[in-house]
């Protein structure tokens, strides 16, 4: 039998239907608390686990979704408060961008409908709220305002078209139609996240940074106190000048925890902040990364807690860690489990998880944590909040293998490869499977070993998977992230190529028979590849950036609108490396052929990048071609419809079986 003989059991149809993902996980009281979408409905749902092992229970009806779209990747949309028997619920309703209130209590459903707190957007703008937190005094929320202008304006309009601030929000309601009621209690950068009131409600903390830089390259953990319901004399206490601090938590009045890279690795600190003269130590130090790239608005990768620090570790794999700041003790917990999801959130005595493995599907996981007591080390219990997934798939679902490959310059570039999984994938030496090569967004983000139904779509067909941390990946610290400074399209393509010819001088894929897919930079790397290199034979790429020299400005949204200068530089000057690489300017050289899937709806990687590649390699003498390009209108930077879904992975297998046949 071939390597993919026989009938597969996953379907396009099947992934779709387990597409959704988990995020923002929190706890309040005894309940647990996460988000998790829905890709029939697209939307994004609340969900509550009174008692871990009890059925989780959705918590507000079917026309509601929890979200927002803050710096275009979305923000913690959602703040709950305990109050007694019932619980105060603050949200973002992702259909008209308000916040609202609902009052829960300890039944399955809010007892009253949702009110608005912030009043309806005026023609010409959008508003996002992220990032709530309870104010001093309890009587308003605090969180962070996006507001965008979206009139044409023009080159001649000298007002920011987004603008950001800490606001707050009355709980009374009174602000729903009396915009006037929301205060901004502070302005510092461009760019907010992660607000954080210390627990005795005098100092407010949070993130800030301005272009051009990106909030892994540096940032701002800025104090302030609160005198008269706003932030006074605001400074600087850890961060700037090519240092990142993706987060800080309060240990108590007058000092913080915040993660930082001065050493090169997002490390723990322990703040003093005392304006000018703060002070601050890594309490952690290691050449490991305990942080994340700030993608999203409060994301998060520790808390606080009374029996110490909870801390997720990557070296590769991930880890959980409880740090113990009177002894420096570590303890790993959940240690079945190898990738936890940011949005770590909980209070005291709780934190609560999304968590995956190679074996298992992303999950809610409560952590209870109990102090450390008569000489006694701090305890701690793991509970999941939903039932360990019944999955008839199972049996082919590829596990992954990590390996490396050492490129130029003496790096050695992570991957995970996926082995075939279908029917009759120990065949002869003589029929090697066909290779996937995986390319992750961002470009600044990471592989994730976990149980993956898309990928395992391809792996119980007899095809191999390879997904590649290449250089600019996160998890690697600093000097690996900064090897795509200026050199996308170059690193990024040839670490990509460096994988798959590793797989096929170990004899574990045909290198006549090897692919590229990848999404938004990852779709941009694909293209690159196809465009620079003879490696491929075909490609699958999802909403891409496809010319660099009109992904910038008002050309793409506000938060990336300049990251191009740190890929690739600045312009006109280095108009010649811009030209170098960019797949469009290059598209006669694209000469296998390849899908092209874009939502309509994408303010991030708008449809002119797909389309204009997709004529240039039609117009271009050559055998280059688009086998097939799909538009998918209500979808955006993103699929989340289930039919978008499985029809984008069929034209992914439509391609592979007409270019590679069966494996």
């Amino acid at each position: 039998m071939g390597h993919g003989t026989g009938a597969p059991s996953i379907t396009p149809q099947a992934v779709a239907a387990q597409h959704g993902a988990l995020l923002w996980p929190t706890t309040a009281g005894a309940a647990t608390w996460w988000c998790a979408a829905d890709p029939v409905a697209a939307r994004v749902r609340l969900w509550r686990c009174t008692t871990p092992g009890a059925p989780a229970q959705q918590v507000l009806g079917e026309d509601w979704s929890v979200g927002n779209a803050a710096i275009g990747y979305g923000g913690r949309p959602y703040l709950v408060v305990p109050d007694g028997p019932r619980h105060r619920l603050v949200f973002t309703h992702s259909a008209d961008r308000r916040l609202y209130s609902a009052h829960v209590d300890a039944g399955p459903a809010a007892d009253e409908a949702p009110v608005p707190l912030t009043p309806a957007d005026p023609e010409g703008v959008r508003t996002a709220y992220a990032d709530p937190i309870r104010g001093p005094g309890g009587g308003e929320v605090w969180c962070v305002r996006e507001t965008t202008r979206t009139d044409p304006g023009g080159e001649s309009d000298p007002a920011p078209r987004t603008t950001r601030d800490i606001v707050a929000v009355p709980l009374s309601g009174v602000a729903a139609d009396a915009p006037d009621a929301v205060r901004v209690v502070a302005r510092s950068h461009h760019f907010l996240s992660g607000i954080r009131l210390s627990p005795d409600g005098s100092r407010l903390a949070w993130i800030g940074w301005d272009h051009p830089d990106m909030p892994w390259d540096s940032s701002d953990l800025m104090v302030g106190r609160i005198h008269g319901g706003v932030v006074v004399e605001p400074a600087r206490v850890l961060g700037g000048d090519g240092v990142s601090v993706p987060q800080a938590e309060w240990a108590d009045g007058n000092t913080l925890y915040a993660m930082a890279d001065p050493a090169g690795w997002w490390n723990l600190h322990l703040v003093a902040p005392a304006g000018d003269g703060a002070r601050s130590v890594c309490v952690l130090p290691a050449e490991a990364e305990y942080s994340h790239a700030l993608w999203r608005v409060g994301a998060t990768s520790f808390a606080v807690t009374a029996a110490g620090v909870l801390l997720r570790r990557s070296d590769g794999a991930q880890h959980l860690e409880l740090w113990d700041p009177d002894t420096g003790a570590l303890t790993e917990l959940a240690e079945e489990w190898t990738d936890f999801a940011f949005g770590h959130c909980g209070d005291a005595a709780a934190v609560a998880v999304v968590a995956a493995s190679p074996t298992e599907t992303a999950t809610p996981l409560r952590i209870t944590l109990a102090p450390p007591q008569d000489g006694r080390a701090a305890g701690a219990s793991v509970a999941r909040c939903l039932p360990a997934d019944q999955d008839r798939f199972g049996p082919r679902h590829s596990v992954p293998r990590r390996r490396t490959v050492r490129v130029e310059g003496g790096w050695e570039v992570p991957y995970l490869y996926y082995p075939p999984t279908g029917p009759g994938h120990n065949g002869p030496a003589d029929r090697l499977p066909p290779l996937l090569i995986d390319v992750h967004g961002g470009p600044t983000s990471r592989t994730t070993g976990t149980r993956s139904p898309v990928i395992s779509l391809f792996t119980s067909r007899g095809y191999a998977v390879a997904s590649v941390d290449y250089g600019g990946s996160t998890g690697y610290g600093r000097a690996y992230r900064d090897r795509l400074r200026r050199s996308w399209g170059t690193v990024d393509v040839e670490d990509s190529v460096a994988v798959a010819r590793a797989l096929a001088e170990a004899g574990l894929a045909d290198p006549r028979r090897t692919a590229i897919r990848g999404g938004s930079a990852g779709g941009w790397t694909a293209l690159a590849a196809l465009a620079h290199t003879d490696v491929f034979c075909c490609g699958s790429v999802y909403y891409p950036i496809s010319d660099p020299e009109t992904w910038s400005g008002g050309r793409t949204h506000d938060f990336e609108s300049r990251y191009i200068e740190t890929l690739l530089g600045v312009l006109p000057e280095d108009g010649d490396r811009y030209r170098a690489v960019s797949p469009l300017a290059h598209a006669d050289a694209i000469t296998v052929p390849f899908v092209m899937l874009q939502g309509l709806d994408d303010t991030i990687c708008r449809p002119d990048q797909a389309r204009r590649l997709v004529d240039a390699v039609e117009r271009a003498p050559g055998p280059g071609r688009c086998f097939r390009y799909l538009e998918f209108p209500g979808e955006g930077h993103g699929f989340r419809r289930a039919a978008t879904v499985a029809a984008a992975l069929q034209a992914e297998l439509d391609l592979y079986a007409e270019v590679m046949g069966a494996p």
